[in-house]
């Protein structure tokens, strides 16, 4: 899996913090204009935020900032659309420091639309080489990040330092924010379709749109697998009834294979679908059940394809 680079947590540390080489006795400035770029937090979402001391000797810098989803590309500027496709309702940013240490810390909480898209979110920005942990519904640190997702909310923290000692203050202030939640949610049910065999952990995700490149395809899931240096990918989607489902699956065929001559007709599982070679995604395997579509993409192995493909059609209700 291509690793990602994770721009965001920088771009929300320089807007917060400025740059990295930055006299800090600026931080006891009052913020300038520029940074006064979004209202002051208040309400639930302020309130999951660590009081002072309420874990030892962090406090936040200045007033929190919140931000709502026509407004929040002005404090995280190229990454805002991301969110809003997830139905972020509202968003708080804080900047900590902890007394004595001089330890940084950005907190940003995002409050989606429901836990099913906390989770798509999260599981989007996850990187599976990561550190998990056991934070929230999951957890993870990677470098100077520590993020979580518990309910419908997703929860980032990003400090300049990355070593040990950092890592574990802020797991203690994901901790104390996760304690608040409480309703935590679980992952989507969808997810217990696809076999466990092969099955690359922490490589699961929900798509709101756009699955599989197409812009009909909605509400679809994922999940990676890995057998020797074979590596390719499983993908439900949900659509509205049998009928949209049949409607999707010729529209998805046409586009794989436009001339029919790389496509073959398979009749199950389920209601059948098709078979084809892709030059980007190499083998695929498509078929329906109901208002289901299965897919498999990029195996090299088409007779463990066909098992996997089956095993899901056969798990869905």
């Amino acid at each position: 899996m291509q690793k990602r680079t994770w721009v965001v947590p920088l771009v929300l540390a320089a807007a917060m913090f400025g740059a990295c080489g930055r006299d800090r006795t600026a931080e006891s400035q009052p913020p300038t204009a520029a940074q006064q770029v979004g209202p002051a937090a208040s309400g639930h979402l302020a309130g999951m935020l660590p009081a002072a001391n309420e874990v030892q000797g962090w406090a936040h810098t200045r007033a929190p900032q919140s931000y709502g989803a026509d407004d929040l590309w002005k404090a995280i500027d190229g990454a805002a659309d991301g969110f809003v496709t997830y139905g972020v309702q509202e968003a708080v940013l804080a900047s900590y420091r902890q007394a004595g240490t001089g330890n940084e810390a950005a907190i940003e909480i995002y409050e989606m639309k429901d836990p099913l898209n906390a989770y798509g979110k999260y599981s989007e920005e996850r990187n599976p080489d990561y550190r998990f942990m056991d934070v929230g519904n999951e957890g993870y640190s990677g470098g100077s990040s520590v993020n979580f997702w518990k309910g419908r909310y997703y929860v980032k923290m990003t400090s300049f330092q990355a070593n040990a000692t950092v890592e574990q203050e802020m797991v203690k202030l994901a901790r104390a924010m996760a304690s608040k939640i409480t309703v935590a949610g679980t992952e989507p049910p969808q997810l217990s379709c696809f076999p466990k065999q092969h099955q690359m952990p922490h490589t699961t995700r929900y798509l709101p749109r756009d699955v599989l490149g197409q812009s009909y395809l909605t509400n679809g899931f994922e999940a990676r697998y890995k057998a020797g240096a074979s590596e390719w990918r499983l993908v439900l989607v949900a659509l509205d009834d049998a009928a949209t489902a049949q409607d999707a699956m010729a529209r998805y065929r046409q586009s794989v294979s436009k001339d029919e001559k790389n496509a073959r007709q398979l009749t199950a599982p389920g209601d059948g679908g098709f078979a084809a070679k892709d030059r980007f995604y190499g083998n695929i395997g498509a078929v329906r059940k109901g208002r289901y579509l299965v897919v498999s993409l990029g195996a090299a192995d088409e007779v463990l394809a066909g098992k996997q493909l089956a095993e899901v059609v056969a798990s869905i209700e």
